[in-house]
């Protein structure tokens, strides 16, 4: 796929399937505008295009790359973009400040029983950074500030003998977090794939821990959403697009290496370390029970004032 100027992909039509509904065939193909990070976790939907699943499900999609999870909320509320895909520490912030959001699909799934391509928190390479207390008062860089990427910092230096009150936290763009270390301006940095994997390839980074599994042992990472006013109004076009995603994900979980080109070209990781580190794995659907334990453990870290219900995420 050829990158563009502004930064947008459009999928859906290139590629037929060998049987399309008649009903949906006769309709009108209908417009999803999605918005949302970089990372990997997009291979659900660049794979749904290269195997033409949009087309067959009668939408055509296009997808336009945000700063953050919380600039991706930001969109979609405001009614400019359709459904986002953010981390669900964004997700859950919003919610908390009234922003009634509803999760459609899962996306990225961490499992504590298989830590590739999963989140690193990384130093310089000749950093004397290893335990949590080394972290004692140290400035640490997340791709936005209040989400779960903090919180699992947090955990793991308390759970590692550190003190997680502390902690200085700065909001950094993941492509960029890696020269603010070399550069000495943060001390660490919390990365998501594949930005992780392309700062440790060249050796100046190393990755001190996995610090998601200080959470949970399985949680949503990413999650794609919408409000729930657009829910509402869009429950079938939402339908076939959830349907998509599920069958696209499950074939990616499967088929990493037949992939590592196509997300390579989009995210900028090199096929070699795809190879290597894998895709993160993407949920085949999402509950509220993988939701549940990333709100509490924000509200035992103060990220967010209350606790609250997991089930408020989904449509009834």
């Amino acid at each position: 796929m050829k990158a563009v100027v502004n930064r947008r992909i459009f999928l859906g039509g290139a590629i037929a399937v060998a049987v399309v509904p008649t009903a949906i065939a006769a309709q009108t193909p209908f417009a999803l505008h999605l918005t949302g990070t970089g990372a990997d976790d997009i291979a659900s939907v660049l794979y749904a295009q290269k195997a033409g699943l949009f087309g067959a499900a009668g939408l055509v999609v296009d997808y336009e790359r945000a700063n953050s999870g919380a600039a991706g909320v930001a969109a979609v509320v405001s009614g400019a973009k359709d459904v986002g895909k953010s981390s669900l520490g964004s997700l859950i912030a919003a919610r908390v400040h009234n922003v009634d959001l509803k999760i459609v699909a899962g996306g990225a799934l961490f499992r504590s029983t298989n830590l590739r391509a999963e989140v690193q928190l990384i130093v310089a390479s000749d950093s004397p950074l290893r335990s949590g207390k080394d972290f004692n008062g140290k400035t640490i860089s997340v791709p936005a500030l209040g989400d779960q990427n903090v919180m699992a910092a947090r955990a793991w230096v308390d759970q590692q003998g550190g003190d997680s009150r502390t902690l200085q936290f700065v909001e950094v763009p993941s492509a960029a977090a890696a020269d603010a270390v070399a550069q000495g301006r943060v001390a660490a940095a919390v990365l998501v794939p594949p930005f992780a994997a392309r700062a440790i390839a060249d050796g100046k980074m190393r990755s001190v821990a996995t610090p998601f599994t200080a959470i949970a042992p399985r949680f949503l990472e990413t999650a794609w959403f919408t409000t729930a006013a657009y829910a509402d109004a869009h429950r079938d076009q939402l339908g076939r697009f959830v349907n998509v995603i599920a069958a696209a994900s499950g074939y990616v979980d499967n088929h990493n290496a037949e992939l590592a080109d196509t997300v390579a070209q989009f995210t900028g990781q090199t096929v070699q370390s795809i190879t290597a580190d894998g895709i993160s794995f993407l949920a085949t659907s999402a509950g509220p029970a993988d939701v549940q334990p990333l709100i509490d453990a924000m509200a035992k870290y103060g990220l967010i004032d209350h606790r609250f219900d997991a089930a408020d995420f989904f449509t009834k």
